[in-house]
């Protein structure tokens, strides 16, 4: 498979040392070649000790990924966010722009698809969403966008194509959907801070609907064979693989048993993270332990980020992050944390998306933030 190294889109650098060898002049014009021996030696010197910690720095990286649940724009979310034909949802995305920008590199689910007005914008049960929410999330903080789920071909290849095509002109990653075989065939591999990152995404299904003939390539659904094959030919390439996962039960707030065997599955094939995706509300995250001793960091379920859903627990989700640390040719995952997001009516009915810890509105289901991270948390404490 060929290779696509994506560029950063929010301004995250690659690291490089430099050096510069300070020139000395002799005193003594009459020992003009031992002097321009000795300002030799002293400037291999110096490129030596400056040379030292760049490499060090080359040698020792860590960088943060954050991950967000599921975009779907309703339609009484996206009809409040339209003013004289023209959609913004910056004013929704506000209050969580800093947690979106604080990591080095940000993927969110975008499940409604986002073909824009021409096709006409339409929600449940076949959704169409406006351009404007690739443009917002990115001024917002995020660099890639997870298109795999049982949404992707609500509108058909038309929307896709709008989709992937505003996608390209706006300089947005993204991952699990795909305008013709090449994409597909293209690994997405991102360098975060000179650490490798390639980042895969399936779907269970696509709610029916056949894919077109001829475009089979258009979107990942889950097939063990396939993600084997995937995984194995990204490893040569990437320090750190990161699978999107779009699974499980709607509603339920504990993984089904063939979310912890594809899990376990996942982890066998030393799988470094999993983001998982589609039960609209949160679910626990865990270290799935692989049969080699590797350790596999699962997110369950994300939860809602951004939707008009309104019922028991899914207006709640989480902003997932960990650390990926680089020594040389030693890479770990460490530090998995969620921060949890709440979706709040706002003025005029606008919905909002705030830290939970700043929502003025109780949440659905009626949990408390200590409640989302003890039912989160559970079994990582269990691990310790």
């Amino acid at each position: 498979m060929r290779k696509l190294y994506f560029g950063l889109t929010c301004g995250v650098f690659l690291l490089s040392g430099c050096s510069s060898a300070q020139e000395s002049t002799g005193e003594n014009e009459n020992s003009e070649a031992q002097s321009e021996n000795s300002e030799a030696q002293n400037e291999n010197s110096e490129e030596q000790t400056e040379e030292a910690p760049a490499k060090q720095e080359q040698e020792d990286e860590s960088v943060t990924i954050g991950a967000a649940g599921d975009v779907l724009l309703h339609g009484r979310v996206y009809k409040r966010m339209e003013e004289d034909g023209e959609y913004d949802f910056t004013p929704a995305l506000k209050a969580v722009t800093p947690m979106l920008e604080e990591p080095d590199y940000t993927i969110v689910n975008q499940e409604s698809i986002p073909g824009g007005e021409e096709l006409g914008l339409s929600a449940y049960p076949s959704f169409n969403s406006p351009y404007a929410i690739v443009d917002d999330l990115q001024d917002a903080g995020v660099d890639m966008l997870s298109g795999a789920n049982n949404h992707t071909l609500d509108r058909g290849m038309d929307a896709v194509n709008n989709a992937i095509n505003h996608y390209e002109q706006t300089g947005m990653d993204y991952v699990g959907v795909y305008k013709d075989e090449e994409d597909a065939e293209r690994q997405r591999i991102v360098d975060v801070k000179d650490v490798d990152m390639g980042v895969l995404s399936y779907t269970y299904g696509l709610n029916g609907i056949e894919v077109p003939e001829g475009h089979e390539y258009v979107v990942q659904k889950i097939d063990k064979e396939q993600i084997q094959e995937d995984v194995e030919a990204m490893r040569d390439d990437a320090d750190v693989v990161v699978v999107n996962m779009h699974w499980g039960d709607e509603y339920e707030r504990l993984p089904n048993e063939e979310q912890k065997e594809l899990a376990q599955f996942l982890a066998d094939l030393e799988v470094d993270v999993v983001i998982g995706h589609h039960p609209h509300v949160l679910q626990p995250m865990e270290w799935v332990e692989g049969e080699e001793g590797n350790e596999t960091l699962v997110y369950y379920s994300l939860g809602n980020f951004y939707s008009g859903q309104d019922t028991d627990y899914t207006d709640t989700g989480g902003i997932a992050t960990f650390e990926v640390e680089k020594d040389g040719e030693d890479v770990k995952v460490t530090e998995p944390n969620i921060d949890f997001t709440q979706v709040v009516p706002g003025p005029e009915d606008q919905y909002t998306v705030k830290p939970m810890a700043e929502a003025d509105h109780p949440a659905e289901g009626g949990e408390t933030e200590q409640e989302l991270r003890e039912h989160v948390y559970q079994w990582i404490e269990d691990q310790e």
